[in-house]
């Protein structure tokens, strides 16, 4: 008998003042139910709604993920359409992986069930952004176990800005705040997210400063355009050329949108989102495919404790061995609002036990 979908459930937790994440749950006939995030900023009001609708829609298909065959066009029909069906396809995922009586990462083809690594991105806990607080975010870090911390320094700067007085000023306050944290934590790996804030020209010049603070990843320096990708191309080699790798594309969807990037030899290392690129399926195909190029995947993961659990179990499905991105210390809720999960420990965590996705959400108001 075909188990099929009987409830949907969408929740939303504003955890901080810029941070709302946001959830669906599918409860098939069997009893089981699926949880996905859909978090993404900036979001319209009616993001609940929207999804709430899309997810209403299924009710009576079979509780699997064959049930969006027909909803694939949503992947091409901008960056929100493809979050809500990776949403969904997160969902549907762990009911599948639980009817299957086994976890998402034996379903979707992990080898072994072994700690995942980790890297601390420590941006959103420093809300005062003075070099020093940088400097104590990443010493807690590290405190925790982590050896590698990640951080986003370059407040106020965009590429219309570089070439400016104005901007050379948010580079320096940048460059500063890295400099902290290297001196702060010297036997860490330092990694710098810098969300499409330069322009070639600006990139190239602030590469022999971040040499000196022993950055090992450039995130995002450029505007990700196709006509970008040659310049991404020149800067990873002179990224290279002094002991750092190039890192992006976390908002794109589909091996399509990667495809351009991996084979025009801009990045060292791709960030799907389980998020946004599809879900489980897709991230898988992407990190397949960008490998055959000799390119690695890291997975995108500043999110919520439900992106968080499926994008263990999906990078636990990935050769290569690089780290998954944890949101370190942004709000204690991320611990509160699901049933307990693992915690890091030197800075890995191990898969969480049971069938499907190992954790569920907590009961609370719908949005």
């Amino acid at each position: 008998m075909v188990d099929r979908i009987e409830r949907v459930r969408v929740t939303e937790a504003a955890v901080t003042a810029k941070t709302t994440w946001r959830f669906v749950e599918i409860s098939s006939a069997a009893g089981r139910v699926g949880a996905g995030e859909f978090t993404f900023e900036p979001a319209p009001a009616e993001a609940a709604d929207q999804m709430r609708a899309l997810a209403t829609s299924l009710i009576g298909s079979p509780a699997t993920r064959s049930s969006l065959h027909g909803l694939g066009a949503m992947l091409q029909a901008g960056f929100a359409s493809a979050t809500f069906y990776s949403a969904l396809e997160q969902a549907l995922t762990d009911l599948d992986a639980q009817a299957a009586g086994t976890s998402i990462a034996g379903l979707c083809g992990a080898v072994g069930q072994g700690p995942v690594p980790l890297y601390a991105n420590i941006n959103r806990r420093t809300t005062v952004r003075t070099p020093e607080s940088f400097a104590q975010s990443a010493r807690l870090a590290v405190a925790a176990g982590f050896g590698r911390v990640k951080l986003a320094p370059f407040d106020g700067l965009s590429p219309e800005r570089c070439g400016t007085g104005e901007g050379a000023a948010r580079i320096a306050e940048g460059l500063a705040r890295i400099t902290a944290v290297a001196d702060a934590v010297p036997n860490a790996a330092v990694m710098v997210d810098c969300h499409w804030r330069f322009t070639e020209e600006a990139a190239h010049q602030v590469l022999p400063a971040l040499f000196e603070a022993r950055v090992a990843w450039f995130e995002c320096p450029l505007p990700e355009t196709l006509a970008a990708v040659p310049a991404l191309s020149r800067l990873r080699r002179a990224a290279n050329e002094r002991g750092m790798r190039l890192a992006g594309l976390e908002t794109m969807v589909g091996w399509a949108g990667f495809a351009p990037f991996v084979e025009g030899e801009a990045y060292d290392v791709i960030m799907p989102d389980i998020k946004h690129c599809g879900g489980h399926g897709a991230l898988i195909e992407i990190a397949e495919r960008a490998g055959a190029h000799g390119v690695v995947t890291s997975a995108h993961n500043p999110s919520g404790p439900v992106a968080h659990a499926h994008s263990l179990h999906a990078t636990a499905c990935l050769s290569g061995g690089e780290p998954l991105e944890v949101q370190f210390d942004e709000t204690p809720l991320f611990d509160q609002l699901t049933t307990p999960a693992p915690p890091p420990r030197a800075g890995e965590s191990p898969l969480p036990e049971g069938f499907g996705l190992g954790l569920s959400l907590k009961a609370g108001e719908d949005a």
